[in-house]
């Protein structure tokens, strides 16, 4: 029985530990794949690098867009915030630009929308990291886009200066620690002892009041005038902290040229292959392809434009160009362990269905994004 006992609490562990181990690298993977799918889809996201010393920066860059396909019954998005996702303080965001402009807080957003980011990080401390940039959107929660392992190398220490309006330098890493120190232990001491003065009757005498009483509970004072004195002595220049929300500049939007209807769509879970039939319309004036497929955190490359390591293709039939003027059904066929692995798509759920951004090029260069939304139909025999 104790061998029994002894070798399910090792089989336990090792779940818990493999478990934590995915987890720590794709956090992703425990929101809904109907979350991940209709709310954000991130598109060309790089890392400048994937190694770096303490201090030392690495570029975020890519795309973000609020798909149409947004669930009604989380609301119409009104106010996101992009930022990272990491285990930990282990970077140190120094600047970020959205749609060109300096964006330090949260943003008015807006369904449709795309927004170009640009996040410079600092390395912090050092490790071998799993970073994502995110979308924070207002009533959704935090949507979380491709990740990357980044190394950040020791030095012997990491300084965060800052130039203060008086013309000061300081390091935010070891700024007032001292303070922080004395005044925490000195305040845990003040009020221990008065938790203790007015809760244990020993210390008063036999007639000491309590809080047990209810009028003592009521005049029992409350002060913190003391912390307002310290930091007006401690900084007689400061200024309140600063909210900068705004409603970044539209990106520049190409000549629309596209047009797609999804019809459905199939899911194989043994294969872990998606099959999604789409009426395509080239209302434009050149030829187009159908370049890829994005959607959550995945891009999808076509066979037909996929380059060497590409790590997610998708074959079209038929291939070929679409004409000016011409509609066409294409089967899009996405066989990726992605969709099983990452649980985008999930038949033990109650919405089985996929979204996404559908990718152009005509024949100048210039793409255009359809979002679709489909419904699947699992192949569970």
């Amino acid at each position: 029985m104790r061998h029994c006992l002894l070798l399910a609490l090792l089989l336990a562990t090792a779940a818990l530990l493999g478990t934590a181990l995915v987890a720590s690298a794709h956090g992703e993977d425990s929101q809904e794949g109907f979350l991940r799918m209709e709310t954000v889809a991130f598109s060309n996201v790089q890392f400048s690098t994937d190694t770096v010393k303490q201090g030392e920066m690495v570029t975020i860059t890519g795309q973000a867009t609020i798909l149409d396909t947004f669930p009604r019954n989380l609301g119409d998005p009104g106010m996101g915030y992009i930022n990272i996702t990491a285990p930990g303080p282990v970077m140190l965001m120094k600047d970020r630009v959205i749609n060109g402009a300096e964006a330090p807080d949260a943003i008015f957003v807006k369904k449709g929308n795309t927004y170009d980011f640009k996040m410079t990080l600092a390395g912090r401390l050092p490790g071998r990291w799993h970073v994502h940039p995110t979308f924070a959107v207002e009533g959704a929660g935090t949507l979380i886009g491709p990740g990357q392992w980044i190394t950040v190398q020791d030095t012997g220490g990491f300084a965060n200066n800052l130039n203060l309006l008086n013309g000061q330098t300081v390091n935010l890493e070891t700024f007032g620690v001292e303070q922080l120190t004395i005044f925490q232990w000195l305040g845990f001491a003040i009020g221990l002892y008065w938790m203790l003065y007015w809760t244990w009757p020993r210390i008063g005498g036999a007639n000491h009041r309590t809080v047990s009483k209810l009028p003592v509970t009521l005049s029992v004072p409350l002060n913190t005038d003391g912390q307002d004195i310290g930091l007006s002595v401690s900084f007689p220049i400061k200024i309140p902290q600063q909210v900068l929300r705004f409603q970044p500049p539209a990106l520049a939007q190409p000549p629309q040229f596209s047009q797609t209807v999804a019809k459905g769509g199939s899911f194989d879970p043994q294969t872990s292959t998606l099959v999604m039939d789409v009426d395509v319309t080239n209302t434009g004036k050149s030829p187009m392809n159908v370049t890829g497929f994005s959607t959550s955190s995945l891009t999808f490359v076509s066979d037909g434009t996929a380059g060497t390591g590409s790590q997610h293709t998708m074959s079209v039939e038929p291939q070929g160009q679409i004409a000016p003027g011409e509609t066409k059904t294409l089967k899009l066929t996405l066989r990726d362990p992605a969709w099983r692995d990452a649980r985008i798509i999930d038949v033990n759920r109650p919405r089985i269905e996929v979204a996404g951004q559908l990718v152009f090029q005509d024949s100048s260069g210039t793409k255009n994004q359809d979002t679709i939304l489909s419904s699947i139909n699992p192949k569970l025999v």
